[in-house]
């Protein structure tokens, strides 16, 4: 079984080994790439509002849409900071692709901010004001279509879909509209979501006070304004599962 160690004289006896576990979040890469994010979200901040700026002054945006923008230049700089995200790490993607489902003018804020990328869009609309953005723009309608079926996008190959605020006014199951979506991504490619948590905050102070955080359909809405309308929202906890 071994010699047993014996301490020399005059030298202190040998220290009893110790194991400390390892830090999880120290080797753990998402801390430092979220971090990494925050930092650059205000420089793409004021990318975003000088291209808003600029498709302003080029009468390009509806006064509507405007403030739409202003009102949402947040995520759309988010976005925009998960595309530059994916350029950096994918250097091998020169003629990155990215399509975005259920788009209307944020396509044109892309293209300002990546004049390389080649973008396309899906929409329950056709927005004339892509023409000449996107290389493909197609007339989608998520809810018609069959997600059990496969891919629904025409789109092809794609290194990003984006899905932004969209899900919530759908009645799918997330499940297979993520399925549906990533099979027309490239291998490596990504699917990026964004949906509204049903339990923020303010939601969870609302249920606390015995009010439904999530408004009923608003007397004021015809059948055409349903997609306005947030027909349910979602947990992280759900969509993971």
């Amino acid at each position: 079984f071994g010699t047993p160690a014996v301490a020399s004289p005059g030298l202190p006896p040998p220290a009893e080994p110790r194991f400390s576990p390892t830090d999880p979040l120290a080797a753990d890469p998402a801390p430092a790439a979220a971090a990494a994010l925050r930092a650059g979200l205000a420089e793409r901040l004021a990318a975003v509002d000088a291209a808003l700026a600029a498709l302003q002054a080029e009468r390009r945006l509806r006064p509507d849409q405007l403030d739409y923008a202003r009102l949402h230049r947040r995520r759309f700089a988010e976005a925009a900071q998960a595309i530059a995200a994916l350029l950096r790490y994918h250097p091998d993607w020169p003629d990155c692709r990215v399509v975005e489902v259920g788009s209307s003018i944020t396509p044109m804020l892309y293209n300002r901010l990546f004049p390389a990328l080649r973008l396309g869009s899906a929409c329950l609309f056709r927005h004339p004001q892509l023409d000449g953005v996107v290389d493909e723009a197609a007339q989608l309608d998520l809810e018609k279509a069959d997600l059990r079926a496969g891919p629904v996008l025409p789109h092809r190959d794609q290194h990003m879909i984006l899905l932004c605020e969209v899900l919530e006014h759908l009645v799918v199951n997330p499940a297979n509209l993520f399925r549906a979506l990533a099979g027309s991504l490239a291998p490596g490619g990504l699917l990026y979501v964004t949906t509204p948590n049903f339990f923020r905050a303010e939601a969870r102070a609302a249920l606390l006070a015995g009010r439904n955080p999530v408004a009923i359909y608003p007397p004021s809405f015809g059948p055409a304004d349903r997609f306005h309308h947030h027909v349910r929202e979602y947990a992280m906890s759900e969509l993971l599962d």
